[in-house]
């Protein structure tokens, strides 16, 4: 390569040098004329005229003065006049040629001219007249011609001058040509020195370069034959030119069986040396290459002894040309052996496989596990919580706390071997919102005061988070790792103090989060373990607390999730000090959890421990009969349903049960229901197959199919909402929970479907604790979602959230039209401007908004379809506003 650079080097080297001397050559060429049209000027040159003519002036001048001055009879008139017409013509031409020009206009000459022709005009008065008129004025003529003579004196004078500084200029200017003359050809002679110069370094060099061409043509040779690939020469007729040692090991045939045979003979398998055939005439005929210069592809060979084996090829066509015709094309080719490489990835594919078995299998395990322990347990703890408020007494309320008390523990460690497996699958089911990250750690803190003060500790925080304390992550993750970290700190530390500071490092998006304590502190060579998976540092019969020595191995899964890092410092008997960083934006807008938007707000993205938006509208949870709601509680096993039932009716709510998909479905279709609890494990039709039916036959357009379910991997969240379903509900689920879900995803009670109500057909009995709600007044159902947002607000607070809701959407769309990516704020703002047009009733555009929060890119395409929704909204909204 660098010899290669260095021929190019001296190739333009050598061009530039050729191009330099044709340039000096003709303008040497060009500078010789110039001086041989100098020369020729100087030996006839005008300047000589010029002063010829000025002295001939002054001399015909004194000839007629001598004339004038003998004149004494008319006969000598004809002399004077003879002697005036010849200095007539002199004076003319020194007044009208250019080459007197300098002369003439000369500052010290510029009134002599018009002098001496003012009085050769006034001579001519006498010179023409009658000889009377002249021989009488011959005294007046002498005079005037006297006082010419001065001034032909001076312009003979000014010739010689003008004479002397041409001459000057002339010879300083052939001078300067002869001088750039010599230059050029001095330049010419350097560049012919380099030239040859050149020429004989070049000349070095080739010998130097065919010297090292024989070099390497021998290593290639070398090369060739020590290679441990196959190596094949073939010409354009598919005859072997070069066999290396290689292709004799591989193939089995000697260098001088393989020379001049036919390749295709030789080692190309019978099923496909009509496909070679064809390849290699359509090459010759047309130059299509289909295996040639493609690089390493894999196909098949054939040895001596008839096996067929894999090989890795490559071929490559080479077309030597010596002067400008082309030789004949052969073709190289790379064959490699992969017989021992397909074997092994064989092997590596069937481990792998057996590894994925077995991960499969062990998920598989941990959903069942899931669902049948936690689908009893959500009996025990549900039966708890009813129990607890069927007026115990003293001593029976403690054993229902210890019931409730070792419940939720039990489900804790089950959810904790979940959340590791899932954490391990790489499958995040929370999106990404916006949040205020201080409000967020002052809750914690403050849960976790009772149990500080109850141990003598000391619980403080403090947070600089800059301008403001809205950021965008994931808060359900970000409040579990805290939660975690902060309750083994309290767990841990007896009449001592625990720090919590949340600080941004500088202007970065990375917030940092130390929580520090004054217990026991960690040994060194127990640091790097205590975030691995089922690690507890005091296993001992007599430890002081309980777990199963995973909730750090999550936490620090969870950490590098969210793509943050965590570490701990710690010294024994001194405390402990774990810090946190985490990429967290600042956001200037609202956070969803605490949004001053008054207008309805829908919640959030998947489960029970999602944050709730509020709702602008009155709490479901607040109203009371006749503003019951209807609610269709879908679900098999008869414990679990009894218990929703009770809590629903004591939520003040009325409720339908179905034993089944299948009876859910034929309630549905039976009547309307403001919200519909599913489970998803049944026999016959699951809750998957029964949402489908209901969204597919229209039966519950408008109203949210919640799913109640026990199965808690990421994957089947994400199959379940695939469905058509809102949210998912973990079970056990308690009575605050399901006021929750209620608040924020039930429609308002006057709110119904507008189809008709067909008459219930069920092909399976309902639940005899199913109840049937009088019918609204018709009055009722023919107001607008819009008209009872009115009636369950009051007027003026509906108008003034309808007026927000008009701006966000009016902003949001604006926001839209301007972005080139859709961003996680402008989505946030979608999902939650999508809740409130489902409590206003605008079903077609809520749908667009949820499109674009899901939506790739910019969202060009859903970008125009919620244009057109929020067009035929806003005018709906407009006559409300202007009513």
């Amino acid at each position: 390569m660098k010899l290669r650079s260095n021929s190019f080097f001296s190739r333009g080297v050598l061009i530039a040098i050729a191009v330099v001397v044709a340039l000096l050559a003709v303008q040497s060429v060009r500078l010789g004329r110039e001086v041989l049209f100098r020369l020729d000027g100087l030996s006839t040159a005008a300047t000589d005229s010029l002063q010829w003519t000025l002295s001939q002036a002054e001399i015909e001048h004194l000839k007629l003065e001598n004339a004038v001055l003998a004149a004494e009879t008319v006969e000598d008139l004809a002399q004077v006049r003879r002697k005036f017409d010849i200095l007539f013509s002199r004076i003319m031409t020194i007044r009208e040629s250019r080459t007197f020009a300098p002369v003439r206009n000369a500052p010290d000459n510029a009134g002599i001219m018009p002098r001496v022709q003012q009085r050769i005009d006034y001579l001519i008065t006498y010179i023409d007249g009658p000889d009377e008129a002249l021989l009488f004025g011959l005294p007046r003529v002498s005079e005037i011609l006297e006082e010419n003579r001065t001034d032909l004196r001076n312009l003979a004078l000014a010739g010689l001058t003008e004479h002397a500084r041409a001459s000057e200029e002339k010879r300083l200017n052939f001078f300067d040509l002869l001088s750039r003359l010599a230059i050029v050809v001095l330049a010419l002679l350097v560049a012919l020195t380099m030239t040859t110069l050149m020429m004989g370094r070049l000349y070095q060099r080739g010998k130097r370069l065919a010297e090292r061409t024989r070099e390497a043509v021998a290593r290639m040779r070398a090369m060739v034959t020590s290679s441990l690939d196959a190596i094949l020469v073939v010409d354009s007729d598919g005859k072997i030119q070069e066999f290396n040692g290689a292709a004799e090991a591989i193939f089995g045939y000697s260098r001088a069986e393989a020379t001049g045979a036919n390749m295709a003979d030789l080692i190309v398998p019978d099923h496909l040396r009509e496909a070679h055939a064809e390849g290699m005439e359509r090459f010759r005929t047309s130059g299509q290459e289909t295996v040639i210069g493609k690089g390493r592809i894999q196909l098949e060979a054939k040895r001596k002894s008839g096996e067929v084996f894999p090989v890795e090829l490559s071929i490559t066509a080479s077309k030597p040309a010596e002067d400008g015709e082309e030789g004949e094309t052969v073709f190289v080719s790379y064959l490699r052996d992969i017989s021992d490489r397909i074997a092994a990835e064989r092997e590596l594919r069937n481990a792998r496989d057996k590894a994925l078995a077995g991960e499969r299998a062990k998920a598989e395990l941990l959903t069942v596990m899931s669902h049948e322990m936690r689908t009893p347990l959500t009996g025990v703890l549900g039966a708890v919580d009813l129990l607890s408020d069927s007026g115990l007494s003293a001593e029976q309320s403690g054993y229902v706390t210890m019931i409730r008390q070792s419940g939720d523990r039990l489900m804790g460690h089950v959810n904790d071997v979940l959340q590791l497996s899932n954490l391990e699958s790489s499958v995040d089911n929370e999106n990404r919102r916006i949040f205020d990250l201080a409000k967020l750690v002052g809750e914690l803190v403050k849960s976790q005061q009772p149990a500080a003060r109850q141990a003598g500790n000391e619980l403080s925080w403090s947070c600089n988070l800059g301008p403001t304390n809205n950021v965008l992550g994931r808060p359900l993750a970000v409040q579990r790792v805290l939660q975690k970290i902060l309750q083994n700190a309290v767990d841990f530390t007896r009449d001592g103090a625990v720090a919590v500071e949340v600080q941004r490092l500088g202007s970065s998006d990375r917030v940092e989060i130390s929580i520090a304590d004054t217990g026991k502190g960690i040994a060194e060579d127990d640091l790097d373990r205590i975030f691995e998976d089922f690690i507890r540092l005091d296993a001992s019969y007599s430890r002081s607390s309980e777990g199963t020595g995973l909730g750090l191995a999550i936490t620090r899964r969870t950490v590098e999730a969210m793509g943050g890092d965590i570490s701990c410092e710690s010294e024994l008997g001194e405390g402990s000090l774990f810090t946190i960083s985490l990429p967290l934006p600042a956001s200037g807008q609202s956070a969803s959890n605490t949004t001053a938007s008054a207008a309805p707000a829908a919640a959030a993205d998947t489960h029970d421990a999602v944050q709730k938006e509020p709702q602008a509208a009155a709490s479901v949870a607040e109203q009371q009969d006749p503003q019951a709601l209807d609610i269709l509680v879908v679900e098999d096993n008869e414990i679990n349903r009894i218990l929703v039932e009770k809590m629903l009716r004591n939520l003040g709510h009325r409720v339908t049960l179905a034993p089944g998909g299948a009876e859910g479905v034929a309630a549905a279709r039976a009547k309307d229901f403001n919200l519909i609890f599913m489970d998803i494990s049944m026999p016959g039709v699951d809750g998957i197959e029964a949402t489908r039916q209901i969204r597919s036959g229209h039966l519950a357009d408008g109203v949210d199919i919640v799913a109640l379910t026990a199965h808690v991997a990421p994957q089947d969240h994400v199959r379940i909402l695939a469905a058509g379903m809102a949210e998912v509900v973990t079970k056990p689920v308690h009575k605050s929970t399901l006021a929750d879900v209620i608040d924020r995803r039930a429609t308002l009670p006057l709110v119904r479907s507008r189809r008709p109500v067909a008459k219930a057909q069920p092909t399976t009995k309902l639940t005899a604790a199913a109840q049937t709600p009088e019918p609204a007044p018709a009055a009722a159902r023919e107001l607008s979602d819009i008209e009872q947002f009115f009636d369950a607000l009051g007027r003026d607070r509906g108008v003034e959230f309808l007026a927000e809701y008009k701006g966000d959407m009016e902003q949001l769309l604006a926001d839209l039209h301007a972005c080139e990516d859709l961003s996680d704020p402008l989505r946030a703002e979608a999902h939650r401007l999508a809740g409130s047009a489902a409590v206003l009733g605008f079903g077609a555009l809520r749908h667009a908004l949820l499109d674009i929060e899901n939506a790739d890119g910019n969202g060009g395409t859903d970008l125009m379809r919620l244009q057109a929704e929020w067009d035929e909204a806003q005018g709906e909204i407009t006559s409300h506003l202007a009513a």
